[in-house]
């Protein structure tokens, strides 16, 4: 998991750059991040030696889609970068990425991949909540440090804090599609 810190922390410069708001209104602030270079470079050979077949480049690339898709307005069940709902965005980050299909709806997607402890998720995870009703209704990308980017009703494709009271009240899981 380690791994993913230093790859998490240029993506979050990198977005930091970038002209639409990285936080909701009312949001929690940013989390620190400790580790140092080091460590994460163990780690990272760790995850490479016991079948972690995701290369850092790859990453990269995963982190370059999902920062074009940065501001795009929300649109419900639209697939074009007109604007998209979370589903949407999820689908066309995987479809551009890697050539994924994902299932349309977020309640869907909670079906696909490997289950996830929210302790262990690692940057490209889907993380899903439950915002109406008792089912999954709402899907977004983990990108590191408690932090997740997703296609709000309000604001359009940003990034949000998984700690904030809101996100943390209705988290309802996680799935890994990368291997």
């Amino acid at each position: 998991m380690r791994f993913y810190a230093p790859l998490c922390f240029c993506l979050i410069l990198l977005l930091g750059c970038q002209p639409s708001p990285r936080y909701g209104a009312g949001e929690e602030g940013r989390p620190e991040n400790g580790e140092d270079a080091s460590e994460n470079e163990r780690a990272a050979r760790r995850d490479r030696e016991t079948g972690g077949t995701v290369t850092t480049r790859e990453l990269i690339e995963l982190g370059r889609i999902i920062q074009s898709h940065l501001g795009t307005p929300y649109k419900g069940k639209s697939k074009t970068r007109a604007g998209m709902d979370c589903s949407s965005f999820t689908a066309a980050v995987f479809d551009e990425f890697n050539r994924t299909k994902l299932p349309r709806t977020a309640k869907k997607q909670s079906k696909t991949g490997q289950k996830v402890d929210r302790r262990k998720l690692r940057y490209g995870d889907l993380v899903f909540f439950r915002t109406s009703g008792s089912s999954v209704s709402h899907v977004g990308i983990y990108i590191g440090d408690d932090e997740f980017v997703h296609s709000s009703t309000s604001t359009g494709v940003m990034i949000s804090y998984l700690k904030e009271k809101y996100w943390r009240k209705r988290f309802a899981g996680a799935r890994r599609i990368l291997p």
